[in-house]
């Protein structure tokens, strides 16, 4: 019986009673949603294409019905065919000015991208985001934007949203040096390079996803990728593409969460069909595989937008081992993770380290803390500073009432955590889910037994 019968629409607000399914068979089939990521980049970059582009298995969640509201009233125009969304391109230089401010709501990666997108066009927006937005850091963003030409003013507190951009076409090219470990550094700064008028370069800290080259490849970009530098050529229009969206392996790592920490002392297997494996996003898989887990990909193959997909075939049985997870590179292939790898180390026997993550104080919470206080409350011990989470093993959970603090990945990993054990858990603030996986709760109760409470 499903939770939730439109699964696109979860209640605003609510709280989740959760424990361990007792039923559960040693079988299990599942898939996961369209990847959030790759969505919200291909309607992007098919709103600034010429044309109709089609892009399937779209992820139905509140953060791209965001960026999707924003682009309709920049002029772009959408349908929706189930998980299938046409867009109905304007062109690089075409987007209309708006008749109301810019309401993007929680999602970062929408803000970031549109931030650019509007740097190139010769008008003045305002930007706005929820409440937990507004406390995450654009100056990053911004500071390429004003070199490039584009004006940017703070309307409140210097260096975050809301904000107003006045932008101009063309916008000059520039060469720059990362200043965060992050993808979505890099993926603003190409989009706003697509409007300058000539090579624009970017040299990364490290290896960080790469989905935004991957597509603009596809698009038939003028992208060049040497060691970590790209370079980008722009000022000229390109055609809409028809995109495939792999499954999100993000949202798989719930379900491997869940059925590891539930699975360890009896023989189990799990199939997770059609998710994207792309290096750059594989961290969380190559680190269970070190803890012990046996992981295996079947099918793999390559989508007609460049991303490699499989299907996942996990068995558990075994002892977890310790890990020492660190190094900018390999942090930053599964940084969306590290809750959920916490509370997985938190099974094994011996002590996990993770270094190097610095990157999750800014997300919708401070990552670090809410990811220790979470664990503290279910009688698991960490330690964590402001770069590093330190993981004490080999302790069993007990049952507990928490909170998700607004943030839809430390609400999931909570409930995680929560099906691990045979007595109820209450997680608070949950209506948060639906930023990023609105199946959650579906997908989640094959390993528990899961009651919304309003």
């Amino acid at each position: 019986m499903e939770l939730v019968r439109n699964k696109t629409e979860l209640p605003t607000k609510f709280d989740l009673r959760v424990s361990a399914k007792l039923d559960e068979h040693s079988f299990k089939y599942a898939s996961v949603p369209g990847d959030k990521s790759i969505s919200q980049r291909a309607i992007m970059m098919n709103a600034i294409a010429e044309g109709k582009g089609v892009i399937h298995n779209v992820l139905r969640s509140r953060d791209i019905e965001s960026c999707i509201a924003i682009l309709r009233q920049l002029g772009v125009t959408f349908a929706w065919n189930g998980n299938a969304l046409t867009v109905y391109g304007l062109g690089l230089q075409s987007l209309r000015i708006p008749d109301a401010r810019l309401e993007i709501g929680n999602t970062a990666t929408s803000a970031r991208l549109i931030m650019s997108v509007l740097a190139g066009h010769p008008f003045a927006v305002e930007l706005a985001g929820n409440r937990l937005l507004s406390t995450r850091p654009m100056d990053w963003v911004a500071q390429p934007l004003i070199e490039m030409g584009a004006s940017i003013t703070y309307l409140e507190s210097e260096g975050y949203l809301p904000l107003v951009i006045n932008g101009r076409f063309p916008l000059s090219p520039i060469n720059i040096e990362a200043t965060v470990a992050s993808a979505q550094e890099k993926s603003a700064f190409l989009f706003a390079g697509l409007y300058a008028d000539g090579t624009s370069s970017y040299r990364q800290m490290c290896q960080s996803r790469d989905h935004t080259e991957r597509l603009m490849k596809y698009f038939g970009i003028d992208i060049e990728i040497q060691n970590n530098v790209t370079s980008i050529r722009g000022g000229y229009n390109f055609a809409a593409k028809d995109v495939i969206v792999p499954g999100d392996l993000s949202s798989a790592a719930f379900l491997l969460a869940a059925f590891t920490i539930r699975s360890m002392d009896r023989k189990k297997e799990l199939w997770i069909r059609d998710v994207g494996v792309n290096p750059t996003r594989f961290g969380f898989v190559s680190v269970l595989r070190e803890m012990g887990v046996d992981l295996k990909l079947h099918r793999e193959r390559q989508l007609i937008s460049g991303e490699p997909i499989a299907d996942l075939y996990c068995t558990t049985g075994k002892t977890l081992t310790p890990v020492h997870v660190e190094g900018n590179e390999k942090v930053q292939s599964l940084i969306d993770e590290v809750p959920l790898l916490a509370v997985v180390s938190a099974f094994a026997e011996g002590t996990t380290v993770i270094r190097n993550c610095r990157e999750l104080k800014d997300k919708d919470t401070n990552r670090l803390e809410t990811t220790a206080k979470l664990l503290a409350a279910f009688g698991l011990e960490t330690s964590y500073n402001e770069d590093e989470l330190i993981i004490f093993g080999g302790r069993s959970p007990s049952p507990a009432v928490v909170d998700s603090y607004g943030d839809h990945r430390i609400a999931m990993t909570a409930a995680v955590l929560a099906s691990s054990m045979e007595k109820p858990s209450i997680i608070r603030n949950c209506g948060c889910i639906a930023v990023s996986y609105p199946e959650f709760l579906n997908d989640l109760s094959q390993f528990a037994e899961i009651e919304i409470l309003q």
